[in-house]
């Protein structure tokens, strides 16, 4: 009998050149450059979620996908209810320049293009709502005093719902809300997760049916493995809402991957969406 192909290595996936340049030294300046950059605006609540660095000539092209999280002290910002909001502010940007003048004048570049996208502005407030109502009886149990993790969680659904983001963006999310989790909760979590799977096959398609340009989701699979509720031996569980053509080659399919590191070990999240 024949191994199993891996249809992982064979299914045609979207190319997205990153660090285009043919100097090796081009490439590794700008990897600690995203990075760094990366960091920085995480420190300000905005999660980047999708980024390029190409180099064309003496000009540089750095595009930003990101989402700005909800974050209370943000909101005391803007109410000016913070004295420390101005100096807050002039180390961020001083921890830019300081930035840019150490790293980027490494670049044989004289410019740079930067192309920001704000994902917050395509939200759609009605699927957001929907979320709201059928999930809210959650929080208490899987967001005790995370109240803000689980707003952004609402939005990234919605988006995810409207393929505006990826699976490695969203799965990055599961693994924080799973990762402080106590072990008594383990299994309300992946009924958590059932419940927002089939919103997002069943019911989310309804919100957004008149727009012709949606990739809309039609079945989810997602993997959980590691020593669940405590246990002391490795186990598994898995959840599928609507259908997923795994093993084949020309269909959408979406999978990424995730370790979660949590006191009880360490957690292997995988998924799979299929988009028509």
């Amino acid at each position: 009998m024949g191994q199993k192909t891996n249809v992982l290595t064979l299914r045609k996936r979207k190319s997205q050149l990153n660090l285009l340049s043919n100097s090796s030294k081009a490439f590794l300046y700008g990897f600690q450059f995203l990075k760094n950059f990366e960091k920085l605006l995480s420190r300000k609540g905005i999660l980047v979620l999708e980024k390029t660095l190409n180099f064309y000539n003496n000009q540089a092209f750095l595009t930003l996908t990101t989402f700005f999280r909800s974050n209370k002290t943000i909101f005391y910002r803007r109410k000016k209810l913070l004295k420390k909001s101005a100096i807050n502010l002039i180390s961020l940007n001083s921890n830019f320049l300081k930035l840019f003048s150490a790293q980027f004048n490494l670049f044989s570049n004289d410019l740079l293009v930067l192309n920001f996208k704000n994902i917050n502005k395509q939200l759609n407030k009605r699927l957001c709502a929907y979320f709201y109502e059928t999930i809210k009886r959650f929080n208490g149990v899987l967001f005790s005093r995370r109240f803000n993790l689980f707003i952004d969680f609402i939005k990234f659904s919605s988006f995810f719902a409207q393929s505006k983001i990826n699976s490695n963006s969203y799965i990055y999310l599961l693994g924080q809300i799973f990762r402080v989790l106590p072990k008594r909760k383990h299994t309300r979590f992946i009924f958590f997760l059932k419940t927002i799977f089939k919103i997002i096959v069943e019911k989310a398609p309804y919100y957004f049916e008149k727009q012709s340009n949606i990739l809309k989701i039609k079945g989810i699979k997602f993997t959980i493995n590691g020593k669940l509720q405590g246990k002391t031996r490795a186990d598994s569980s898995s959840i599928q809402v609507g259908s997923v053509p795994i093993q084949s080659i020309g269909k959408n399919v979406d999978f990424s991957k995730l370790h979660v590191y949590t006191i009880y070990g360490a957690f292997g999240f995988q998924m799979w969406v299929y988009r028509n």
